[in-house]
């Protein structure tokens, strides 16, 4: 009896693990990838959302002129008018700091409880802000051609005139470089004191960038159709003229692919050369896309209402009907959760179904765990590493790109203009703090450990200086034939 018990047992445990059953089984296509959490009625169109790394907290904003806050649950915790449209939002990390930007030209800052800790009036109407993930530095942009960057007190560090809309900013993780895309036709890249590492002309105005969490690689997309690729040294690897004007931009977190969306429709997949992998139809403009973090999906917003979900080899693996145009998309740092905003005039939440995404893509690692879900502030703050391939310039490209003039603008505060800052050093100091602990974790016995301190010491210090020289040795990029204009370094 016993054993008959144990065998039983045994076939239930197998019937219950939903990779064991063959493909004969499951019908793959009646299964969802996500499930909708939550609706966050506004009654008003919705133009900005961010999450927090785990999606505990979603702040949106809108043409209500509301910044307001929900839990993953769709509780509204708390909203805060402004005095006109909210175009662009922002969350830390653990979703203690709210960065919002308004058309009444003011920067606003929160923390989790909605308490306004300040508001920082800049000359225009604001078309992008960015909260650093640890919630201490804030950077804005927007239609006076400026760009500021301000602690979590609300004291401006600096700012930089670039003299036309700045359009787009993106910042790293810990707020040492911000990227910026701007209506002049360049990109620029910035550290946290103001300083311009470089800056770079493109043939039309960038709409949008992107970096990787530690401003590897940078990414922007213009209104003549192509997507450019820079290393943090500004030198040129490709750009890629996907069909039509670029709305949006992506890089996985190595940078090693680049997603598109564009106004032909198209979501787009590029490598790291420059080579596209795949384009992938949806049935209107394609507004806004996003890899997830651990690069197993990439997210898309259309203008023909629906939410896209494909895989990294561009196949549809679910998307859902939103009612209305989706103005704005973000992917929760964990990739478990995705939040869009609507013309429909709601903020949708939705969940990553793990067992349903396991089956898509073959992949167990995905099942559900029996731990608990990590908070916001447990995530991890992990160093990514630069792929090590050796780019190459695609062909078909039309548009030059170029250093920028050491005069194409002005700055105040502390910060340089137009020049480049020459030697960088790869990788980041993170980098280094990652090598060392991988030695914290070597137990020597006691009774060696202060005849082997010297060894020890000198050891490491080695393995540092030539993981240090090998990274600043990264294959340079080809750069496209430049012409010589003024100023140019």
């Amino acid at each position: 009896m016993a054993l008959g018990l144990f065998f039983c047992l045994i076939s239930g445990v197998e019937a219950a693990d939903p990779l064991a059953l063959d493909g004969g089984d499951v019908n793959l296509s009646e299964l969802k990838a996500f499930d909708l959490l939550c609706k966050c009625e506004t009654g008003c169109i919705v133009n900005t959302v961010s999450l927090s790394s785990t999606g505990s907290y979603l702040v949106a904003g809108g043409f209500d002129h509301n910044v307001s806050f929900f839990d993953s649950r769709g509780a509204q915790l708390w909203n805060y008018k402004t005095g006109d449209i909210v175009y662009t939002v922002s969350i830390s990390s653990d979703g203690s700091r709210i960065a919002a930007g308004s058309n009444d030209k003011k920067v606003y800052f929160f923390n989790r409880d909605g308490d306004l800790l300040w508001a920082h009036k800049t000359g225009g109407n604001l078309n992008s802000v960015a909260v650093s993930s640890n919630g201490l530095y804030v950077v804005a942009g927007g239609e006076d051609g400026k760009v500021y960057f301000m602690n979590n007190a609300g004291k401006l560090l600096w700012s930089f005139d670039s003299g036309a809309a700045v359009r787009s900013i993106a910042i790293s993780r810990d707020g040492t470089y911000v990227a910026v895309g701007n209506a002049n036709n360049y990109v620029y890249l910035f550290d946290s004191e103001g300083k311009t590492i470089w800056s770079r002309k493109t043939g039309s105005l960038i709409n949008c960038v992107s970096m990787t969490p530690y401003a590897y690689y940078v990414a922007a997309g213009g209104s003549n159709y192509n997507v450019y690729l820079f290393d943090r040294k500004g030198e040129f690897s490709w750009m890629h003229n996907p069909g039509y004007w670029v709305s949006s931009v992506s890089l996985t977190t190595n940078g090693e692919y680049l997603a598109a969306g564009s106004f032909d429709d198209k979501i787009y997949l590029f490598n790291r050369t420059g080579e596209k992998l795949w384009d992938y139809k949806a049935k209107d403009d394609v507004y806004t896309v996003e890899i997830s973090a651990d690069s197993s999906f990439i997210a898309a917003g259309s203008w023909d209402d629906n939410l896209y979900v494909l895989n990294m080899d561009g196949e549809e693996l679910w998307n859902y009907s939103c009612g209305g145009n989706i103005n704005s998309l973000d992917v929760s740092r964990d990739s478990t959760t995705i939040a869009i905003g609507s013309d429909a005039g709601a903020v949708y939440l939705f969940e990553r179904n793990s067992t349903a995404f396991a089956l898509l893509l073959g992949d167990e690692s995905f099942l559900p765990e029996e731990t608990a879900k990590e908070t916001d502030t447990a995530l991890a703050e992990e160093v990514i590493q630069p792929v090590e391939e050796e780019p190459v310039v695609t062909g078909g490209v039309e548009n030059k790109v170029e250093n920028a003039p050491a005069t194409s603008s002005s700055v105040s505060g502390n910060a340089n203009t137009g020049e480049d800052s020459g030697s960088v050093e790869l990788p980041s100091e993170e980098s280094s703090i990652k090598v060392l602990e991988k030695f914290d974790s070597v137990k020597f016995p006691a009774a060696l450990l202060l005849g082997a301190l010297a060894g020890t010491v000198y050891f490491l210090k080695r393995r540092l200086v030539k993981y240090h020289e090998m990274n600043e040795n990264l294959e340079d990029f080809e750069d496209l034939e430049e012409e010589d204009i003024p100023g140019n370094n």
